[in-house]
């Protein structure tokens, strides 16, 4: 008889929280109940409830179909990305060459307040000169 492997999760404790979490605040933000949601999903109530108490997590399916939804990347979901979108097709216009908007929106992101304050000075200098 072949024994049954019980399926490990991938998911820890605190990234459970954080997917529930971005599941509340998205519904909140777009002024939705639950309800809503699992009439648009073709869930019910009660899973909807279940993903956003962090009991378990959408599945792959669900995922994708929730970030179609409210027009966000699974990544942001995911709690991986602060962008609701993937920045580079959002700001897929070149700034250079090598370098489209959303490359550089990318690094901004990730610079601290002290860098993004010297940015935003030259920033302002070149446009002031365009004037």
């Amino acid at each position: 008889m072949k024994k049954r492997v019980k399926s490990s999760n991938v998911f820890d404790e605190k990234q459970k929280l954080v997917i529930s979490q971005t599941l509340i605040n998205l519904r909140e933000l777009n002024f939705l109940t639950q309800t809503d949601i699992a009439k648009h999903l073709h869930l019910s109530s009660s899973t909807i409830s279940h993903y956003e108490k962090g009991l378990t997590v959408p599945p792959t399916e669900v995922l994708y179909r929730l970030a179609d939804f409210y027009n966000v990347t699974t990544d942001y979901i995911f709690g991986r990305s602060a962008s609701k979108t993937d920045l580079n097709e959002t700001y897929a216009m070149k700034l250079t060459k090598k370098m489209s908007i959303g490359d550089a929106v990318e690094i901004m992101t990730k610079m601290d307040d002290t860098e993004r304050e010297h940015l935003a000075y030259f920033i302002e200098v070149i446009g002031k000169s365009k004037k």
